[in-house]
């Protein structure tokens, strides 16, 4: 189940930074795979106005053994940002059977952060466990968006790699990002997300790839 868990944690690392700077509207779809399976989907929504960027990220994954499901996870999260700082979020999670919902709001320089019936204040320029936005590899300290859970993060710089995407090769930069549950993520030259992946307990490989 350690490995399946897994799964979630990358559920809530999501997608594609470019598209945060481009006008109107874009949205990307990766499948979710688990060693060449498909396991579930993920689809970022981009909206920027001149009020600032909203993106929405939901993500559907279940595994399962025959006509058995292991394991399912659900999220939606909504993040509005403004000159670079997230202003609010909202965020809907189902982890296997356990809800949770969680909100933040900037207020007063801080985030104010709601979930499970609990409140906290956490720093402004906290940035969401999301790599959707590669701003999330020049942190220290980043906020699960599920719960709130601050995590310390390091960051390993792997260099540049060519690798296949959408039946083309495609430049990159590779990253390996090292919190609860590390994780690789590659980006292109426009900084837009184009690969995740990460190994299971069992040895099993998880990937995010562009539908």
């Amino acid at each position: 189940m350690k490995t399946l868990r897994l799964i979630g944690m990358l559920a809530v690392a999501q997608l594609c930074a470019g598209a945060m700077a481009a006008a109107g509207a874009a949205t990307v779809n990766f499948a979710v795979m688990r060693n060449g399976s498909q396991i579930g989907t993920n689809s970022v929504n981009f909206d920027r106005s001149n009020n600032g960027t909203t993106v929405q990220t939901v993500t559907h994954v279940s595994v399962g053994l025959g006509f058995i499901t292991l394991y399912r996870f659900d999220q939606t999260e909504t993040e509005q940002w403004a000159n670079g700082h997230l202003v609010a979020m909202n965020s809907t999670t189902d982890d296997n059977g356990t809800l949770h919902r969680a909100k933040a709001l900037a207020r007063d320089g801080k985030l104010e952060f709601r979930c499970d019936n609990q409140v906290k204040e956490i720093a402004s320029d906290t940035v969401p466990l999301n790599v959707w936005n590669v701003a999330v590899i020049n942190q220290t300290t980043v906020m699960d968006p599920k719960d709130g859970s601050l995590q310390p993060m390091k960051v390993k710089d792997m260099g540049e790699e060519t690798v296949p995407v959408l039946g083309k090769e495609r430049r990159t930069h590779h990253y390996q990002i090292i919190t609860t549950f590390p994780q690789d993520v590659w980006y292109d030259d426009k900084n837009e997300l184009v690969q995740v992946e990460l190994k299971g307990t069992d040895g099993s490989t998880i990937r995010y790839q562009l539908m």
